[in-house]
């Protein structure tokens, strides 16, 4: 039943990503979208990590529920471009690489692939702590 929930809730979420660009602020969006979403896929990536020794068994369901948040990452960074965002060559960058690492991580979320969802959550984690030292404001 919390599968069935949290897929509706993704997909809603990855259906109306095209408004969230238009009517969320990239804070908003980071807070309502990407930082649950993110803590799906770090939660995972660190207890599949091979560098953590051996593999915890993983449930279909749980690689199903990943995958979705995955889904929403990749539709996030796609809305991270556009008049009500920031511009300028570096917020691009940063805003590609979220793209391209969200669907690396997807296509190995897709194949349960452990090692290589790590790696890319782990690359993806980085890419996030940097464009956040460069572009969040600090309270």
């Amino acid at each position: 039943m919390r599968l069935l929930a949290f897929t509706v809730a993704a997909s809603l979420c990855i259906a109306g990503s095209g408004v969230a660009a238009i009517l969320m602020s990239v804070t908003e969006e980071m807070k309502e979208l990407v930082d649950p979403a993110s803590n799906t896929v770090f939660a995972l990536a660190g207890e599949v990590d091979p560098v953590n020794g051996p593999g915890a068994k993983v449930s279909q369901e749980r690689w199903e529920r990943v995958l979705l948040a995955t889904q929403v990452l990749k539709n996030a960074a796609s809305n991270l471009n556009g008049p009500q965002k920031q511009s300028g060559a570096i917020w691009i960058k940063s805003a590609a690489d979220f793209a391209r690492l969200a669907d690396e991580a997807e296509k190995a979320a897709g194949k349960e692939d452990a090692a290589a969802f790590a790696k890319a959550a782990s690359d993806l984690g980085d890419t996030c702590t940097s464009c956040h030292n460069r572009h969040k404001r600090q309270k």
